[in-house]
């Protein structure tokens, strides 16, 4: 059945979201992060495929951090009803359009102008690869970030600050915490963060924290459009060749212009309520 469309909605239970647990919910995250991180940059030469491995068990920190603590603190029963929110998918077709569209519109938006200024348009996907493109996404939402990812930014954290802040701050909050997250890969040769600015990163990053909140608020809590967003942003932009080289970097600067754009203009416009709470039965 639904309940109320309360804010309340949206908080995780007491003793999930007091200081201790966020503060064990980052202090987890960023140890198996950062240490895997660390672990993995040792691998050279013929061990170098076991280190890639380790980075990308190094982008699961978010969200096995987050299952960790809601387990902790609220048992099987707890992480089974947590479980049931994360996934809940009947948030209505046009937030899964939105979600996957909005990244290539503006990644496309960011490439016009980026030619209209001077710039080459890149070579995009030829028609022959798109198989291929499409079997990436799945790629990208198990082992590119989204899966490892999701379940700790939006799944916990996020509902965990609404505690105590309405959403647009906690998305910023989130923001800082998932930019300062993403730290070593500035440092992590081939590396998209390594050909970037960090400022230009980080901007993009808060200003993605926004976006991802606001569909998470409208969408009463459910991870799965964050996941079709976070996978979608992450596909398009290797297919539309929006990621920066030591070269080639102002497309990505005006996509950043403009998804802080997008994140200002959904935090000073009221927006309607969102989709009641779905409750397990």
């Amino acid at each position: 059945m639904q309940s109320s469309p309360a804010r309340s909605g949206l908080v995780l239970p007491t003793r999930a979201q007091s200081k201790v647990a966020i503060f064990a919910f980052i202090a987890l995250t960023f140890a198996w992060t950062w240490g895997l991180s660390f672990i993995a940059g040792q691998f050279k030469g013929d061990l170098l495929a076991l280190g890639n491995g380790l980075r990308i068990l190094a982008t699961f920190g978010p969200s096995l951090a987050a299952v960790a603590v809601v387990g902790v603190t609220q048992g099987s029963a707890g992480l089974r009803a947590w479980l049931v929110r994360c996934l809940d998918w009947r948030v209505g077709w046009r937030w899964y359009g939105l979600a996957f569209l909005t990244p290539p519109i503006l990644i496309v938006a960011a490439i016009w102008l980026d030619v209209a200024l001077g710039g080459v348009m890149p070579g995009f996907l030829a028609a022959e690869k798109i198989p291929l493109a499409i079997t990436n996404f799945g790629l990208v939402l198990v082992l590119g970030g989204p899966l490892g990812e999701e379940f700790g930014w939006r799944g916990y954290l996020t509902p965990a600050l609404t505690a105590r802040m309405n959403w647009r701050a906690a998305s910023l909050v989130v923001g800082v915490i998932w930019g300062v997250w993403h730290l070593p890969l500035f440092f992590t040769a081939g590396t998209p963060q390594a050909a970037m600015a960090m400022s230009v990163f980080i901007l993009n990053i808060l200003a993605g924290a926004v976006i991802f909140g606001w569909i998470f608020d409208r969408t009463r809590g459910s991870v799965v459009p964050a996941l079709v967003l976070h996978t979608s942003l992450n596909a398009w932009a290797g297919i539309l060749a929006i990621i920066p080289t030591a070269t080639v970097w102002r497309p990505f600067v005006l996509l950043t212009g403009l998804q802080l754009l997008v994140a200002v203009t959904l935090l000073f416009v009221p927006t309607r309520k969102p989709l009641p709470l779905v409750t397990a039965a």
